[in-house]
């Protein structure tokens, strides 16, 4: 009973379930008491020296399904003691760190995917989960919410669609966040354009505990890696103008350079820069980068406003990791912040186009 409860009623090697059948669905006990080192002296993996106490005690028995029970004792050679003996303790930790989150621990996933490629790569909810799992949290529902479900407009990189879909995303929300609690938990896993991503921050806001996710080229896609590393993030005036037009270039997974903000707003723009040493897309490898962001974030806002008295909007050039740009639409102040208006790459040729403003009284 003890080992049953230390493996959840998983096979150790393979984690079946194995109190139901998986075809039929019925209920019954289909687990096999193994040992790692044989009771008999010609049974796989026995040791001499182990009495017949030792060989029964639970650190010497696993959990098995019959097939894997089967496996390793036909082919010792394959499954030495060590390897066993690393499965079981392994699997035996997961399942009480798995069991030792509590229930005010739990939270909803939610996730927002926009003009994505391959998306199944990126949503597979098992994958979600292990992420939300990682953190100390527990999913609440086995399937996501999605945003972009009911979502029909196709992304075309224009001005009109795009706040089109920025509609049809805060639709989403209010149908989706209705009866939320502030202290309930959430974790966003979104990957979208980033007019929409800005967007989306701004609807969830900072007054929810929202845990935003990271997508990770290697390793596991959404998992926070162990990771302690630190980025500098700097704010620098690249360009005076004539005060009578702003821009906010966020170039942090790649540079921007400021003729491709004059080609938008002409020679007379005033040009700030929110960005680190070397633009890339890898650098966000937790949640304290993600954290020193917004504090460099809220210090550019309020340094663009004090020292550009005369400007009334913001434009804003961001090509940032997702979840940054998430971050930034949540820490946006629309009662302290001047208006943004935000540009979107949409190809090569065309440059950057203008897209949603967030805040004002023509926010979208």
């Amino acid at each position: 009973m003890r080992l049953w409860g230390m493996s959840a009623g998983r096979c150790e090697l393979c984690n079946k379930l194995l109190y139901l059948d998986s075809n039929f669905g019925d209920s019954a006990n289909f687990a096999e008491n193994a040992h790692i080192h044989a009771v008999g002296a010609a049974g796989p993996r026995h040791e001499d020296e182990m009495d017949e106490n030792e060989i029964n005690r639970i650190d010497n028995l696993m959990l098995l399904c019959a097939e894997h029970h089967h496996l390793i004792d036909t082919k010792p050679e394959n499954y030495p003691a060590d390897y066993l003996v690393r499965k079981k303790r392994e699997h035996e930790a997961r399942i009480r760190s798995l069991t030792e989150i509590r229930d005010d621990a739990s939270c909803k996933m939610v996730t927002y995917f926009s003009n994505i490629d391959n998306t199944t790569v990126f949503s597979a909810d098992d994958m979600l989960r292990r992420a939300v799992v990682h953190e100390k949290l527990y999913p609440k529902q086995d399937v996501p919410i999605s945003l972009n479900e009911g979502s029909p407009t196709k992304y075309v990189p224009s001005k009109e669609i795009i706040v089109t879909q920025a509609d049809e995303l805060a639709n989403q929300v209010r149908i989706n966040f209705q009866g939320l609690k502030r202290e309930e938990a959430i974790a966003v896993f979104a990957l979208a354009p980033q007019p929409l991503l800005i967007k989306l921050g701004t609807l969830i806001c900072d007054q929810l505990n929202v845990h935003v996710f990271q997508c990770h080229r290697e390793g596991e896609k959404w998992t926070w890696p162990e990771d302690s590393s630190s980025v500098d993030f700097l704010l620098a005036k690249t360009k005076g103008g004539d005060g009578s037009t702003l821009a906010l270039v966020i170039d942090l997974s790649a540079q921007i350079i400021d003729d491709r903000v004059t080609s938008v707003l002409g020679d007379n723009c005033t040009i700030y820069h929110l960005t680190i040493e070397n633009p890339n897309r890898l650098f966000v490898k937790n949640v304290a980068i993600q954290n020193a962001f917004v504090q460099s974030f809220r210090m550019a806002m309020e340094t663009l406003k004090n020292d550009n008295p005369d400007v009334r909007v913001i434009h804003v050039f961001p090509a940032m990791p997702q979840s940054l740009a998430i971050r930034a639409g949540m820490d946006y102040m629309p009662k302290a912040d001047l208006p943004m208006i935000i540009y979107e790459q949409a190809n090569s040729d065309l440059g950057f186009i203008e897209t949603i403003m967030i805040g004002g009284k023509t926010d979208v």
